[in-house]
């Protein structure tokens, strides 16, 4: 063998070498951001049950004071006629 074929042999080699390395480094970091995302799911469907059951009282005090408000408008506005005829 040539001294030219050895040293072509010997650098794809390492070119081989530093590319599945590469592979092996980048089929790592794929698993880790998969369980990055998976767990960041988790996170937002937490986020998202803790916001429906804060929105859920929320609104209920909400319909509650509207209620409560149509209420005595109604009433105020029968007690109002009731004294306006009285005149």
């Amino acid at each position: 063998m040539e001294l030219t074929q050895i040293v072509i042999i010997i650098s794809l080699l390492c070119i081989t070498g530093i590319i599945v390395a590469s592979g092996i480094w980048l089929i790592k970091v794929f698993k880790e951001l998969r369980t990055t995302i998976t767990k960041t799911n988790l996170i937002l469907d937490d986020a998202h049950e803790i916001t429906t059951s804060v929105a859920k009282p929320v609104s209920s005090i909400s319909e509650f004071v509207m209620g409560f408000k149509n209420g005595f408008s109604f009433f105020n506005n029968l007690f109002d006629k009731k004294n306006k005829t009285d005149d």
